[in-house]
């Protein structure tokens, strides 16, 4: 067998392959004894490291590090960033997770399996830069990417194996970083997305940095922590988590002794604010489809967020039905890709699945009473691939070129992402803007990639072709045969070369971005992390004279989350 599933998580990554007996995930790290009898056997967090000689560290040695520095979420990184800094050194994003893939693949090839082809699985709601990044990190790491599929698609597939049965499924998927509501029908075998919604900065994570700020408020001394410190205690909030799914109380290790005893109910105050979030997303995949909970046949939960007996609790009392059983959370979603990879590559004959677009995509214009709107061309909950047209007219008669603003978001909630913006050429010797119309056409792929051509009408002729999605800053092809050597190289020696960048001259601003933008920003509610985002902006423009200022702003700002880093 030479396919795999891999669940890329935020905070943990799983892989599976499809065996005679099943889907099964594959034993690629080794957790230390109390991760191991918690359940994470069989799980890589998805964490990369630089150990005290520069050595490269992924998984557990990562995220348990004495010494030096680890990144950890750097899925959550695809929306935004380009690079990041690691003990002085900047690397690319997609560096890092080029390596991380790269490792993965390693540690199936030492198990005696083959990984040359692979399904990758990516949130629902994930956006298209995100996708692409995903997909070109993959393939960098010298794996075929038969597709992306999103995961509550993944998760329906490893459950329907174990229930194969004609049924409307809801999967709610809430990991570490992200969390997802899909709504499935599975069919003689056919798996069919029909609506989905989510919150891409919503998981685990946070739940940890609630309880963490509640226990920091309640201990002395906590300013004055070392960041070893502070990384030993946020990893003592997450196991404290993860057994209060089974206890009714723990106790917190403190860094410089002692402890803090922590119970359930104190945990579920803590959180029960980010917990009942999940109801907008269930709600409005429920309203897509007109339906009611009694039409949902099984509610699956997956990711380890759903392990935690308040969010259970919540999504039961919110669908009136207990959810299924037979599903391991953390292992499904890559189980499922194992599955659809198995389909792709003819193992499985008798199944098949179709993916729907998450997001509508399409493009700003003015209406006919001048405002300027979402012009939708391919609708939410379209199944993919999907390919629609538009057409347009210059608002002016003189107008000499047009730019198009590809936009991928929610029309209902004013929720957008302006992917790209192309610059489209126009004839200008004709005279009049309707003797410049032009049509638009969107082709979205499997992947949840996009590719974007338009046309002149009159003439036929292609004034601009565009694929979307290449991220922040497109990477070259040099740039990529850069990184996918240097990666090889790195998991294979365990060294790695820094991307040619140029610092932040100051080295005290630079460690004062580095803080907020990797220790604090991921760890946080969007709403509270936006304006740490624009002052790490404005500190990084600042010129001599206004750069004292910005750093104060940035300092004061950041001390709330100080237990962060």
């Amino acid at each position: 067998m030479s396919t795999i599933g891999i669940d890329f998580g935020t905070t943990n990554s799983v892989v599976a392959a499809y065996t005679p007996s099943g889907s099964e995930a594959i034993d690629i790290d080794s957790p230390p004894a109390d991760w191991a009898d918690l359940g994470f056997g069989r799980v890589l967090p998805t964490v990369f490291g630089l150990g005290p000689q520069g050595e490269t560290l992924f998984g557990w040695e990562a995220k348990t590090l004495a010494h030096g520095e680890r990144l950890q979420a750097v899925k959550r990184l695809f929306q935004q960033e380009v690079s990041v800094t690691l003990d002085g050194q900047e690397f690319l994003v997609e560096t890092i997770a080029t390596m991380l893939f790269g490792h993965m693949k390693a540690k199936v090839l030492e198990s005696g399996l083959s990984a040359d082809r692979a399904v990758v699985t990516i949130p629902a709601n994930s956006r298209g830069l995100a996708r692409y990044r995903t997909k070109l990190c993959a393939q960098m790491a010298k794996l075929q990417v038969l597709a992306l599929i999103n995961e509550p698609t993944a998760a329906a597939m490893a459950y329907s194996a174990r229930m194969p049965f004609d049924q409307r499924v809801m999967v709610v998927d809430w990991g570490g970083g992200t969390l997802d509501v899909t709504i499935l029908e599975a069919q003689a075998g056919v798996f069919i997305e029909q609506a989905s919604k989510g919150i891409q900065r919503l998981g685990g994570l946070d739940l940890d940095a609630r309880v963490a700020q509640h226990i920091a408020a309640a201990t002395p001394g906590v300013n004055e922590w070392s960041a070893l410190e502070r990384h030993l205690f946020r990893l003592a909030v997450e196991k404290a988590k993860v057994r209060l799914s089974e206890r009714d109380f723990t106790n917190v290790d403190l860094p410089r002794g002692g402890f803090h005893r922590l119970d359930r109910p104190t945990f579920d105050d803590s959180v029960r604010g980010l917990v009942e979030r999940v109801r907008q997303p269930i709600e409005q995949t429920l309203q897509d489809l007109g339906a009611a909970p009694a039409d949902i046949d099984a509610v699956i939960l997956v990711g380890g967020t759903c392990k935690v007996p308040l969010v259970r609790e919540f999504i039961a009392d919110l669908m009136g039905k207990e959810p299924a059983a037979g599903v391991d959370p953390m292992t499904a979603v890559a189980e499922g890709a194992a599955i659809a990879a198995a389909i792709l590559s003819g193992e499985i004959e008798d199944n098949d699945f179709f993916v729907a677009t998450e997001h509508a995509l399409g493009t700003f214009a003015l209406d006919r009473t001048g405002e300027m709107r979402f012009s939708t061309i391919i609708p939410r909950n379209h199944k993919l691939p999907a390919r629609a047209t538009e057409s347009y007219t210059p608002a002016m008669d003189e107008a000499a070129s047009i730019s198009l603003r590809v936009v991928e978001g929610d029309p209902e909630h004013e929720d957008y992402t302006v992917l790209q913006t192309v610059d489209v050429p126009l004839d200008t010797g004709r005279l009049s803007a309707q003797d410049k119309s032009f049509d638009v056409t969107y082709e979205y792929d499997l992947d949840g990639i996009l590719n974007v051509n338009v046309e002149d009408r009159l003439s036929g002729r292609t004034l601009t072709q565009s694929k979307v999605g290449f991220g922040i800053a497109p990477l070259s092809p040099s740039d990529r045969v850069r990184i996918a050597e240097g990666s090889e190289a790195a998991v294979a020696e365990g060294r790695i070369s820094p991307a040619a960048a140029a610092p932040v001259a100051d080295p005290k601003v630079a460690e004062l971005l580095q803080r907020a933008r990797k220790d604090v920003i991921p760890y946080i509610d969007e709403d509270k992390a936006r304006p740490l985002r624009e002052l790490a902006d404005a500190l990084e423009r600042a010129g001599d004279a206004e750069r004292p200022d910005a750093v104060l702003d940035l300092e004061l700002a950041l001390l709330p989350y100080s237990y962060l880093f």
